[in-house]
Order: C-alpha cells, then structure tokens, then sequence
C-alpha cells in the first residue's frame, strides 16, 4: 500500500489483503468478507483451483476464451461471462503511400468478407457479441438503426481483385491471446483468394502488416467517442496507423460544443461515419470471463474486471 511520502516500491508482496470497511457511506454496497489477492498462485493454477474446489481461490479474472473454453465441467465451479464496454477491432495500416487499406472500397471489401459470427463462434468459443461499430447496442451514443457489415464475399472478391490485393497474404498483428480468431479470420479470407498469416504483437511490428487487432475498453459512459474513437482518429490519436483524418476531427469539434442534451446525437453521427468509411476492420465486443467458485456469489462490474465489493460468501 502507498502511504504518503513513498513514491517507490521496490519489492512486492506475495499477499495483498483487504478487511471490510464498516463504516463506508453506501450501506447497501457495504463489503462483508475479507478479501485477499494472491500474487504467488498462477493464473493456470488459480484456475485448476477453482475447478477442483480446494478452497484455495475463488474468482480468477481475465481469462481467456481458450482458457474458459477448456475449463473442466466441475461442481464445484463455473465460467462466469459479463458483457463489458470492450471491443476488438482491427485498425487498418494505411502509413504505406501505395497501401490499399488508404481507399475506403478496399477497406470495406475486406469487412464484407469476414463472417463475424463465424469468428466469433469459432475463434472466440462464442464469448462475445457482433456489434456494428465501436459501442455496443444499449449503450450510450450506439444507434439503434445500425448494423454490422453483412457477409458477402463474391462483392468482396470483386472490389479486392480490382485493387490488386488478391492472391496475397493478409498479414494480421495481434495479442497471441486472439490467435485463434485470427485463424477463423484466416478461414474467411480465403474464400475471397486471400491468405492469412498471424504475427504476435510480442515482438517487433513488420511494416507491411495490413491488421492490427486491437482490444480497447471504454471507461466513459457519457462520452464513448473521447475515449475510444479519439484513440484511433482523432488527431491525437496513440493508436492511428494512418493519415490525419479532417472529418473525423471535425466531428469531435462538434461534440465539444454540443450541448449536453444533444451529445449522443453526435456520437452517432461519429459511429455512422466511422462504418460508412469502414475505418475498421469490426469484429465483435468480447466477454469479460472469471472462472468462479461455486463458494462465492460474485458480481462482475462492467468498469474494472477485479472488483469484488459486493462479492458474498454462499449459505
């Protein structure tokens, strides 16, 4: 723990605990178990633990979806999913000067040869859900009259052979975590001539990738497009892989001086056009997965994976 004065900790400890605090203002949110991180007992372990019932650990966070998808049927535990503000998209590399992801056509052709919920179901083991665009349906700024990019590879064959992509590679950077998606990606694109190849983010970027997946979550639910369009767009952005893009950034001018009542229209003019310019290669918003202790009643909050504040001892 931090205390003041202290701006350095140079060693860690293998035990973290937290007491209920019984005098905090929100009785009805009011923690009533003692709560200890582990930081000796390995994911793999923890989640063997959970499995077998050994009493051990309770909640393991952040799992994966090879990781859920091999959990072990066990009374004693279960995979708990929760519906976070996440997405995993692929953002386009356009810094090449003869890159064809710089054309819209080409970049929505490539959307249109993915089966989403192929990938989803295939790479991901179904822990997710298709979204059309960077917010989830329900949540502030997404727009109920939109859709994600239908399947249709005969039209993406077309536009790809004309901008001279066909017959090569579709070289995709991503977290090894998603290498399974990035094979069913793989199995999309080669019904439109294309291949596939996966390069971990592990190591050192080759420049003449064409994907790189991302996994982005959203802190704000008031203002989505400040925090996760501007991160790719924006002319701040940290996560652009192409040229400044005057539209975007003036719609973000926009919202700036938008009266509050009037913000969401705006941000779903901003998820409009992001889709009409197809300035991502869209997949689908993952799961939140813990594998969970029978023992315990856990709530999972959509705004930080590790809390565990109304998290309840059973019987």
């Amino acid at each position: 723990m931090l205390t003041e004065g202290v701006s350095l900790i140079d060693s860690r400890s293998d035990r973290v605990v937290m007491e209920p605090n019984p005098t905090y203002w929100n009785p009805a949110r009011r923690p009533t178990v003692r709560i200890v991180y582990d930081n000796v007992i390995g994911k793999a372990e923890g989640i063997r633990s959970v499995a077998a019932g050994d009493g051990r650990v309770d909640v393991v966070f952040d799992l994966t979806p090879e990781e859920a998808h091999a959990f072990p049927a066990s009374e004693h535990g279960k995979i708990q999913t929760k519906t976070a503000k996440t997405i995993l998209t692929g953002v386009f590399n356009e810094t090449r000067p003869d890159s064809p992801w710089r054309h819209a056509e080409a970049r929505r052709a490539l959307n249109l040869a993915i089966d989403r919920q192929f990938v989803l179901d295939h790479g991901a083991h179904g822990y997710g859900t298709v979204i059309p665009a960077f917010i989830q349906p329900g949540r502030y700024g997404a727009d109920p009259g939109m859709s994600p990019f239908p399947h249709d590879p005969e039209a993406a064959k077309a536009v790809l052979e004309a901008a001279g992509v066909s017959g090569r590679d579709i070289v995709i950077v991503s977290s090894p975590a998603w290498k399974g998606v990035v094979e069913a990606i793989g199995q999309c694109l080669a019904k439109v001539g294309l291949g596939c190849r996966f390069v971990s983010d592990r190591g050192d970027l080759p420049e003449e990738f064409d994907v790189k997946l991302e996994w982005y979550f959203d802190w704000t639910p008031q203002y989505p497009v400040a925090c996760v369009h501007r991160e790719f767009f924006g002319r701040d952005a940290t996560l652009r892989q192409g040229p400044e893009d005057p539209k975007f950034d003036a719609l973000y001018e926009k919202l700036l001086h938008t009266p509050e009542t009037e913000t969401e229209g705006v941000v779903r003019e901003v998820e409009r056009y992001l889709q009409d310019e197809a300035k991502a290669l869209f997949l689908y918003s993952p799961f939140t997965l813990f594998a969970v202790s029978d023992r315990v009643a856990f709530t999972p909050y959509d705004t930080c994976m590790s809390e565990l504040a109304e998290t309840r001892i059973k019987g």
